[in-house]
């Protein structure tokens, strides 16, 4: 089965050696497109004057989360774009599949369960009730 577009969501936290396995799980979807999304969850308590450089700190560090993918993808010919949004990951992943017309999400899931996670459930798992989307979950 081939997609046109598929949605590959990256996090800081499963950057590198995990976000690398997730795209490669991606790439045997045959995608015409992938789309390397990040979202940027709004910070709490940072003061007025610093916001403007906060949102380019916080720019070229989503760039630079993105820029071993994007590579990957270069080097493979195989077409795609950086998306970065500012919103809480779960609105900001299901919302952008929408409205970029994604046929797919592939995410990476850890399979460890914090406190957090136990109590309100993960990202990914809120992401699969949320998206009428095939997600496909790839794990350690």
């Amino acid at each position: 089965m081939s997609y046109e577009r598929v949605l590959l969501p990256v996090s800081g936290k499963h950057s590198g050696e995990r976000a690398l396995k997730a795209l490669s799980q991606a790439r045997k979807l045959d995608p015409k497109e992938i789309i390397l999304l990040h979202a940027v969850a709004p910070s709490v308590g940072s003061p007025m004057p610093n916001i403007m450089r906060d949102q380019q700190d916080i720019a070229v560090k989503a760039e630079a989360l993105l820029a071993p993918l994007a590579a990957e993808l270069d080097n493979a010919g195989i077409p795609y774009q950086t998306v970065i949004r500012h919103g809480l990951p779960v609105e900001t992943i299901v919302k952008a599949a929408k409205e970029m017309d994604a046929e797919a999400i592939v995410m990476f899931s850890d399979g460890r369960d914090d406190l957090t996670d136990r109590l309100f459930g993960s990202i990914t798992e809120h992401v699969l009730r949320n998206t009428p989307l095939p997600v496909l979950v790839v794990r350690q």
